[in-house]
């Protein structure tokens, strides 16, 4: 098959973005190697700095996709029947070692039984990501509140921290992949940003929904979920 010749707009889209990923890895490089020779209290700034050329760049690479009409979707979901209360105990179990590193505790509050038609392995990896979010952006010492209940034909799993917070701008762009928001976690955890984008979509593949909230800066979040119950 004849590979395709990209549109001329194609072309000068692509052109712009490879001049500006050249860019950012570049400025990347120069701060590599000032923190070699940089005094303590600058390196901080530095490490910032190459963060925020990493994220624009990653952002850029997912905007150019979306440009291109490229989907990101995940694999076929394999359904079946979901015991979602149990689901949630065991991703919460294997989760506990970052938990108790950061002295912090977790408080179940879970309907027994709760079922759901889901794939477990991605109803897993979404219950692990609200989990380590929360315990990534929270204080050593905080509480996390994991509720899961019946509400409306729906298992409603609520994950509440007690963290960073977000305010109205970053609580927008939160589910949007590699967003660069101002909230930092608390223990140098890496920096993610795509995590809860896929969240969202694992949560609207099941036939759900993930919505996040907090009351601002320093008032902790929550991030609701919602799926179907088995009928």
């Amino acid at each position: 098959m004849p590979a395709m010749k990209a549109t001329p707009d194609q072309s000068d889209r692509l052109h712009r973005f490879a001049h500006d990923l050249r860019n950012r890895l570049a400025a990347i490089q120069q701060a590599i190697m000032q923190l070699h020779e940089a005094p303590e209290a600058d390196r901080g700034e530095l490490i910032h700095f190459a963060e925020q050329q990493y994220f624009k760049a990653m952002r850029s690479t997912e905007e150019l996709l979306d440009d291109f009409g490229i989907d990101r979707v995940m694999c076929s979901l394999k359904l079946g029947p979901v015991d979602l209360s149990g689901l949630v105990s065991e991703a919460i179990g294997r989760q506990r070692h970052r938990i108790e590193r950061k002295g912090q505790s977790i408080q179940l509050d879970m309907e027994p039984g709760v079922r759901v038609l889901g794939d477990p392995h991605w109803l897993d990896q979404l219950v692990t990501a609200l989990v380590s979010n929360a315990s990534k952006f929270s204080a050593h010492g905080s509480r996390i509140r994991v509720s899961l209940r019946c509400e409306a034909g729906s298992a409603i799993l609520n994950v509440e921290d007690e963290g960073i917070g977000m305010d109205a701008e970053d609580l927008e762009q939160v589910f949007t992949r590699y967003a660069l928001l101002k909230g930092r976690s608390t223990a140098g955890e890496a920096q993610g940003r795509s995590t809860l984008a896929r969240a969202q979509q694992w949560a609207e593949a099941h036939g759900g929904s993930l919505r996040a909230f907090s009351s601002g800066t320093g008032q902790g979040s929550s991030f609701a979920l919602s799926i179907p119950l088995l009928r």
